[in-house]
């Protein structure tokens, strides 16, 4: 897709931040006042079926405000970043459009043009030789826990050092595109870097971290109340396992083990206690270095968003 003119691109309201910050209430009160529907920018909430412990908005709440981007794909088929923004960009092409969520990757990937290298569509997901790929590199670090971005560091050090050694994902996906290019994806990147095709401002909601750490237990909570035990029995059932992406995600690996007996549950919630507090440092860090933004807001609270300041950065063509 060819860079758009500034004054062609459109503008973008993101309201991200760590989990449990917040972000659903804060996106539903956006969406009201400026009219616009909430493009979903979470990797958990595009597959069907992962309900509870993905806090996706329940059918009441969807009714009464639209929510794109959810349930666009089954657990066990695959979905990348470069899919979320093929979803997202019709939706944000008209002018205006509200993102809400914790991905902040998907929002880079709908925000940013990709190197050229790397661009979505070059050998897709399922093509045989990916997939081959895809499989030896999990049959070794399932021998070897640690091979994926050790083998990363070893050819392409730089991009290695940006990604958590535990992000299996996104480790395997460099890999692969070193693979794909013949060389460290970070040298294709540097020769053809990203370009903005969207104007955006970027809220980050990030509470204090005693009130953070509160919220995601009381949500935890909620969810194991909410029947989240059941929600991953029933999907289980269905014969998704741990070899679907989808069923590795946060909180779902650790019921999943309980669901096969390999843990109790008391320990599978505090396994994801631990996991989601990890989660939300990188969900920080990230929002902090990966996502330029024409203008940032970091607010403590949602009621500090300056709502005239949001409204004038949506009705202002220049960048």
């Amino acid at each position: 897709m060819a860079v758009l003119e500034p004054s062609a691109q459109p503008s973008v309201v993101a309201i991200m931040g760590p989990t449990a910050a917040g972000k659903a209430g804060l996106g539903r009160e956006a969406a009201r006042r400026l009219s616009l529907p909430i493009l979903v920018c979470d990797s958990v909430k595009v597959y069907r079926g992962l309900d509870i412990g993905s806090a996706k908005p329940t059918a009441v709440t969807r009714a009464e405000v639209r929510h794109e981007l959810l349930d666009l794909v089954a657990p066990d088929q695959t979905f990348s970043a470069g899919d979320y923004a093929r979803h997202a960009w019709p939706l944000v092409e008209g002018g205006r459009g509200l993102v809400v969520g914790g991905t902040g990757f998907y929002l880079r990937a709908l925000a940013f043009t990709h190197s050229a290298g790397a661009a979505p569509g070059q050998r897709p997901p399922d093509d045989p030789r990916r997939v081959a790929f895809d499989q030896r590199w999990e049959q070794r670090e399932r021998d070897e826990p640690g091979a994926i971005h050790r083998a990363l560091h070893a050819v392409d050090p730089l991009t290695a050092q940006s990604i958590h050694p535990n992000n299996l994902v996104r480790s395997l996906r460099a890999l692969w595109l070193c693979e794909h290019n013949g060389r460290p994806i970070s040298d294709v990147r540097a020769q053809d870097p990203p370009r903005a095709r969207l104007r955006l401002m970027l809220v980050v909601l990030d509470p204090d971290p005693g009130v953070l750490n509160d919220r995601m237990v009381r949500r935890l909570d909620r969810m194991l109340d909410a029947g989240w035990l059941a929600e991953v029995e029933k999907l289980r059932e269905a014969g998704y396992d741990a070899r679907h992406k989808a069923m590795r995600s946060l909180g779902y690996r650790q019921l999943l083990d309980v669901v096969e007996g390999r843990r109790t549950l008391p320990a599978a919630r505090e396994d994801i206690l631990v996991a989601t507090r990890q989660y939300a440092r990188r969900q920080r860090s990230y929002l902090r270095t990966q996502l330029p933004a024409a203008r940032t807001l970091v607010l403590r609270d949602a009621h500090d968003l300056p709502w005239g300041q949001v409204e004038a950065f949506l009705d202002d063509a220049t960048p």
